[in-house]
């Protein structure tokens, strides 16, 4: 069976892309050391911030790339889900650029890079 992957905004509706063609993403820690007179340190533990990176999503036409650019510079959050792939599924936010470019093997294809931020939903 293949993948199911959507991008919802809950409002316009949602995307299919055929592939998340790239899935980069990290946590930034935020706990904080000092460095103690007389030599040790002192910790403060703090949650790591939420997801955050590069998302590449994979378009068969161009009218569905230009499509998912355009729904991605909205000031919306977006929902990403793949029946593949549960563990990249997130709500975030556009953070950075958004990159679209034609797929240079088969020339008719369209790639869509997204920065994002996870957020809570």
């Amino acid at each position: 069976m293949a993948s199911l992957i959507t991008v919802n905004d809950g409002t316009t509706g949602s995307i299919s892309p055929a592939l998340v063609l790239g899935y980069q993403t990290a946590r930034e820690s935020q706990n904080i050391v000092h460095d103690l007179i007389g030599g040790g340190i002192a910790v403060t533990l703090i949650a790591p911030r939420p997801r955050s990176g590069r998302l590449e999503l994979f378009f068969l036409t161009e009218a569905d790339g230009f499509g998912a650019l355009t729904k991605h510079g909205l000031e919306t959050t977006f929902t990403l889900s793949d029946t593949d792939r549960p563990s990249v599924g997130m709500t975030y936010v556009t953070d950075g650029s958004l990159d679209l470019a034609l797929d240079d093997q088969g020339r008719s294809r369209w790639v869509l890079s997204v920065g994002y931020q996870e957020v809570q939903p």
